[in-house]
């Protein structure tokens, strides 16, 4: 597993030495071409990314993160940390490393979900949202079928943006509000999350096909087509 700290230069050096002193183990230069260090079990990669050996604990590593985080060093969600598993027919999971999010961090994107759960489902064509924890990974299980390809990113990159800001809102209200335009609420929720651009306009494209009203227009309008 892959946990990216996204640091360089002088504050990846701060991030070596503080898991040296963490862990009592000193660190090792590994020298080119990786520029990566070794601290007994972890590695450090030159961007900052952390790996480690299988043996390691899952609390172990949990522990770890904590006091980075109170360190000031906080873990990215990365889209490359997803995976996507099938079930033995022709459903979707989508997955995230568990210490990806803290406890307080997965209570809150459980609220944000909860808060916008049925524009969600709707967008997403499906019928309930769990999200399910075990000791390694946190589940998606959304996806009863299979969607097509550009749709997998487009979800894919929907539960990034959800952890994100589950990562950094100080705040979630749970209560869900009544909307009249589904398309406008929604992507204005979009917008909030960081589907922003051009390199978005083909999942939000995606994510708003399946609901009704206008994306331009808060009242609504006929013959809607700029997504």
């Amino acid at each position: 597993m892959k946990i990216n700290y996204k640091v360089r230069g002088d504050e990846r050096k701060k991030l070596v030495k503080l898991i040296s002193e963490i862990t009592e183990v000193p660190s090792k230069y590994l020298g080119v071409p990786s520029c990566a260090y070794q601290i007994g079990p972890y590695h450090i990669g030159k961007d900052g990314e952390l790996t480690f050996d299988t043996e390691v604990a899952q609390g172990d590593i949990n522990a770890l993160m904590k006091k980075l985080l109170d360190a000031g060093f906080e873990a990215g969600v990365d889209e490359s940390d997803f995976t996507e598993a099938e079930p033995e027919e022709t459903g979707l999971i989508i997955q995230i490393p568990k210490s990806t999010l803290s406890d307080d961090d997965l209570e809150k994107l459980t609220k944000l979900v909860e808060a916008k759960g049925n524009l969600i489902k709707k967008a997403l064509n499906v019928d309930a949202l769990p999200i399910e924890a075990d000791e390694e990974r946190i589940s998606f299980p959304w996806f009863p079928k299979l969607p097509n390809p550009d749709e997998i990113k487009a979800y894919s990159q929907f539960i990034t943006k959800l952890c994100e800001m589950a990562k950094t809102q100080k705040r979630i209200t749970v209560k869900e509000k009544e909307v009249d335009n589904e398309k406008y609420a929604f992507r204005c929720f979009l917008l909030r999350l960081g589907f922003i651009g051009e390199e978005f306009k083909t999942p939000r494209k995606i994510l708003l096909q399946n609901l009704s009203g206008s994306s331009a227009f808060k009242g609504g309008a006929p013959n809607e087509t700029d997504q």
